[in-house]
């Protein structure tokens, strides 16, 4: 892992993403700018935004090597072009809401930007609650009005028809729009849609207009962050920036699996991982931003493997890794909002170390109330004596702590030296778990190389459940999405410790 720190006096990296030169674009909150980075140099090259304060939140480069970002308060999307040396904005259209038979005039809140092979750029839009395509040859807009009230538009990719989805992160939904049967200023091609697990489900109370009516939703998909697209066009992998997990959506059968990172054990003061960034290499493995958990974590879906790289920096503090990209030759690209830096993620093809963990099966099932012991076995060469690795678990509950449950390891650490296979034998006990399909990730931790190996356990707990039995209400554990976007940083630096956000704060 490399790290380099923005130039004096610059502050802020949010966003960030890379061009087929090879460049690494950043968008700098904190100072007002966007910044260019030359790997082969490491050296930075920083352009002002025009329009202060303009809270740039969102980065993407097009096929061109222009570049484009959004400013959430201006209500503006910029483009520096490439070879350019000065930016342009665009204002974006607002939107319009219906209260009390009056119209309102609502700023689209542009949060996220997405080009495509065609040209065009996309632009979610968090306060009017539409999606809005621009077209750079004659500088003009669509709006396209998303059919549920406030669903907060966190994240949008294409898929291989060249339609879209999306994340509705305030209905705790995800959306699809078919590019051919989008009409201007309606909702047209456009439906969303709140995935059910059949283990969780939960209850979540949303807004229906302004006038402070709501409705019931029934989700398994809290407050859905960053999304991406598998290889095959068949998966989509989904982030969960309000829990410690992320989640796959199967395309076909629209049935949706949970899986968590491994525990923050309280450091750098949270409980909660904040997994938000997300990105699909062209092998499959997915990547994605620990905001509050401090890594950069990979999982191997075929696998079921998930390898988490912690972030050195800012003594007890997080780094703040919000947003990733990838970059060229296998790299991965990230920000560090509070330590001022962005980092890389540079692949080994020759190890002097190392580790792998893997579990007799990757699948088991154990009754209710009943226990069962699955050897966990760690495989290692070229460490030197003194090195340790301590085994945890993670799943079922909202930070990865266990919940009716419990698992215990015999032995718990080990001290590795030289090269060996070593076991441990995990029990894992079911309690009170109510039946359904968990997926645990056993962790091994090794602290003097900042890595975390896991592999992820399918486990069946008694009888399936029928598809809705588990609700409970969850709604008020949520916080909004527009709220995490344009503060999260803010709440890095001045919560130490954190609970749920409340679900009914406003928008800024």
């Amino acid at each position: 892992m490399k790290q380099f720190h923005l130039p004096s006096g610059s502050t802020g990296p949010w966003s960030i993403a890379s061009d087929s030169a090879g460049r690494i674009w950043v968008v700098e909150q904190g100072s007002n700018q966007l910044a260019s980075f030359l790997p082969l140099t490491a050296t930075f090259h920083e352009y002002r935004i025009p329009t202060p304060n303009s809270t740039a939140g969102s980065v993407t480069t097009d096929s061109n090597g222009n570049v484009w970002f959004t400013e959430l308060t201006s209500n503006k999307l910029g483009e520096l072009k490439n070879g350019s040396s000065q930016i342009v904005e665009f204002k974006i259209p607002n939107g319009t809401a219906t209260v009390s038979g009056l119209p309102q005039q609502l700023s689209c809140g542009p949060s996220d930007a997405v080009s495509t092979l065609q040209g065009e750029i996309w632009v979610l839009c968090l306060f009017s609650n539409q999606i809005v395509e621009f077209f750079p040859s004659n500088e003009t807009f669509a709006s396209f009005d998303l059919p549920v009230f406030q669903s907060g538009p966190a994240g949008l990719v294409f898929d291989h028809n060249g339609n879209f989805w999306f994340t509705a992160a305030d209905a705790n939904m995800i959306g699809h729009g078919t590019v051919s049967q989008l009409q201007n200023n309606t909702s047209d091609g456009i439906e969303e849609t709140a995935p059910q697990n059949a283990t969780y489900t939960f209850n979540f109370q949303h807004a229906t207009d302004l006038l402070g009516n709501s409705e019931n939703i029934k989700s398994s998909l809290p407050t859905p962050s960053g999304i991406a697209l598998s290889p095959d066009g068949n998966t989509l992998w989904i982030t969960e920036h309000v829990d410690s997990s992320f989640d796959s959506y199967n395309i076909q059968t629209k049935s949706l699996d949970r899986f968590w990172t491994s525990q923050t054990n309280g450091d750098y003061g949270y409980s909660i991982s904040f997994p938000n960034g997300v990105a699909v290499d062209q092998n499959g493995n997915v990547w994605i931003s620990e905001h509050y958990g401090n890594k950069i974590a990979e999982y191997n879906p075929v696998s079921n493997s998930l390898t988490e790289y912690m972030v050195p920096c800012c003594g007890s503090s997080s780094a703040g890794v919000y947003t990733l990209t990838l970059g060229q030759n296998g790299t991965i690209w990230f920000v560090e909002i509070l330590g001022g830096a962005i980092g890389e993620l540079v692949p080994v093809s020759n190890p002097d170390q190392s580790f792998k963990i893997s579990a007799n099966s990757n699948a088991i099932s154990v009754g209710r109330n009943a226990a069962i012991t699955v050897p966990v076995s760690l495989q290692y060469s070229n460490f030197t004596a003194g090195n340790n690795v301590t085994l945890g678990i993670s799943g079922i509950s909202s930070t990865g702590s266990l919940t009716d449950s419990s698992a215990q390891f015999s032995p718990s650490s080990l001290r590795l030296s030289g090269s060996a296979t070593v076991s441990s034998n995990l029990t894992f006990s079911a309690q009170s778990l109510r039946s359904g399909i968990y997926y645990l990730t056993v962790s091994a931790t090794l602290p003097q190389q900042n890595v975390i190996y896991s592999v992820v356990l399918k486990v069946v707990v008694g009888t399936l459940p029928s598809p809705y039995y588990q609700l409970f209400v969850y709604g008020a554990a949520i916080g909004i999405v527009g709220s995490i976007i344009v503060v999260g940083a803010l709440a890095v630096r001045r919560r130490k410790k954190i609970g749920r956000p409340s679900a009914r704060r406003r928008r800024r």
